[in-house]
């Protein structure tokens, strides 16, 4: 593959990376919820989002700013700057990870009692503060390795972490649960796979590092300008300026996760008079979107990741004709990837739910109740997540040309969207209104984000692009649903018929990628040069033109 689809390369790889990734994560929840219940998945969704702005914290956006100054150096040939950047970033991040460890860890009291009100946190708080010794020093190596727009160290190690990471909660849940230990415990049992993976995850990058050392001793770097003599106070400085705002930035979701786990409990406690037990039940029934949402912007997470290095190397250029063709071809990916997913989830929201997880009553909150609480929340989750994805690959556009801190600027103004929709929403509509909320702030953060990019790279927003991809995937959905409800009448489905459901679901959704496929080859909104950008590309050409799918 040349050069030119270096981008589409680097973002497969790490979509399908990051895929199986999250494949494992969601995939995670149904044992824990199966095994657990609805309390202990509450407990563990409560204790998660201070640790992941802790983290964010501790790392600080310097491993997307390293991807960032090791492309321009390489660009430039300096070799020996890109050595000193990684360098630099590890003496950061070794130091700031202990200091968010030693925070998370000695405050983990507090925050189950005072922040969250529900003591019962504070186990898998404290399990969760080990990850951060170890994931930052991961990450900066990763950040190394995108720089050079190498995506199969990221790419491995993030399985690597996932897998281990879901196979020890997995393992500790389940002895934890026969053992008859508190729910407490079983939280605590699940958070701690955070940190053997994470260590499973370092392993391989410092495989791939000890590699990339040997070969860069058959090669003895050469400086080509001053940035191989940097000393590190300078170049740290330079890091920390342009990775801050990136920090804020990241920040911000892990920050709308943590404004959800300590206002939609209380809210539901206060305003609608749930117990303590039954609102963080219900706060587990709601993090059930949380997965599907994270699923779906899979492509366009690693799509941003890529895109980084890459703008990052044709700006250092001012090569603008370049830098637009990619924020086209960015856009159209994410509407070809993201439609579909979208527009799936919310057809099949119902049968995922009923397939995926157990439901009983449980004090105040009936099993039907459950049901439909838990469909209307994955469902509108899958609404959030179409602007979710626009807004990654355009803040991933924004990082790579260098204006870092406008994606802060507009997440910020989504958590505060946010805030306000769910004081004003969940007494009002209950989890409902909570996830309603989250689609506004989405809303909101993505239209700033594409009209941003407009602006800065002079292009305008490509919407013939994407109305075909649209077409495509709202014929889908429309298919989809009349042979939803045809199955269910005609075959008179039980409500929690578990088996049925999750044939149902599979079926479906091979048929849907299906037409949607063919929807997509018929419209011509996917072509052979598109085919071709693919794996296996001139096979598909070849295969599509054969049954007469293909447009010339």
């Amino acid at each position: 593959m040349n050069k030119k689809n270096t981008l589409i390369r680097g973002t497969l790889i790490l979509s399908a990376a990051t895929f199986i990734s999250k494949i494992l994560g969601t995939l995670f929840t149904i044992p824990l919820q199966n095994i657990a219940g609805d309390e202990v998945m509450g407990i563990y969704m409560e204790a998660f989002p201070y640790y992941s702005i802790l983290l964010m914290i501790a790392i600080a956006g310097i491993p997307i700013t390293v991807s960032k100054f090791v492309a321009e150096r390489l660009s430039l040939g300096d070799k020996q700057g890109a050595q000193l950047v990684l360098r630099t970033g590890l003496i950061i991040l070794s130091f700031t990870g202990f200091i968010g460890f030693c925070l998370l860890y000695l405050s983990s009291g507090w925050i189950s009692n005072v922040m969250i009100g529900n003591a019962n946190a504070e186990p898998s708080i404290k399990a969760l503060a080990f990850a951060l010794l170890i994931v930052p020093i991961m990450a900066v190596i990763r950040g190394y390795f995108q720089g050079h727009q190498q995506m199969i160290p990221t790419a491995l190690s993030q399985v690597i972490e996932q897998l281990l990471r879901v196979t020890t909660a997995l393992i500790l849940i389940y002895w934890l649960v026969i053992a008859n230990y508190p729910d407490s415990w079983v939280a605590a049992g699940a958070t701690m796979g955070a940190s053997v993976g994470a260590l499973a995850g370092l392993v391989v990058m410092l495989f791939f590092r000890s590699r990339d050392r040997e070969e860069s001793s058959k090669h003895p770097a050469t400086a080509t300008s001053t940035n191989g003599r940097e000393s590190f106070f300078s170049l740290s400085k330079k890091i920390l300026l342009y990775a801050i705002p990136i920090s804020l930035g990241t920040m911000v979701m892990p920050l709308i996760n943590l404004l959800d786990t300590t206002t939609i409990p209380r809210l539901l406690e206060e305003s609608l008079h749930y117990t303590q037990s039954e609102a963080t039940a219900l706060f587990g029934i709601y993090s059930r979107g949380t997965p599907y949402a994270s699923l779906i912007a899979t492509f366009s997470t690693a799509l941003g990741l890529a895109l980084i290095p890459a703008i990052s190397a044709h700006t250092a250029k001012a090569e603008w004709a370049a830098i637009q063709h990619k924020i086209k071809q960015a856009w159209f990916m994410t509407f070809l990837v993201s439609l579909p997913a979208c527009v799936g989830l919310i057809v099949l929201a119902r049968p995922v739910n009923i397939m995926m997880y157990a439901h009983s009553d449980h004090e105040g909150v009936s099993a039907l109740a459950a049901l439909s609480a838990g469909t209307w929340v994955i469902a509108l989750f899958g609404i959030a997540a179409l602007f979710n994805s626009l807004t990654v690959s355009s803040s991933g556009i924004l990082q790579g040309m260098g204006f870092n801190r406008l994606p802060v600027r507009h997440l910020m103004i989504g958590a505060v969207v946010k805030v306000i929709g769910n004081i004003i929403l969940v007494p009002l509509y209950g989890l409902k209104g909570g996830a309603i909320s989250l689609v506004i702030a989405y809303i909101v953060v993505c239209v700033l984000n594409v009209w941003m990019v407009t602006r800065k790279a002079n292009i305008s927003f490509p919407f013939a692009m994407a109305l075909k991809p649209l077409l495509s995937a709202l014929l889908m959905g429309v298919t989809l649903y009349l042979i939803l409800g045809g199955i269910e009448w005609l075959f008179a489905v039980e409500t929690f018929a578990r088996i049925s459901y999750m044939w149902i679901s599979i079926s479906l959704t091979i048929i849907g990628i299906g037409i949607y496929l063919i929807a997509l080859l018929l419209s011509g909104a996917m072509g052979e040069r598109e085919l071709l950008m693919l794996p296996k590309g001139a096979k598909l050409v070849k295969l599509f033109t054969r049954l007469h799918l293909l447009r010339t």
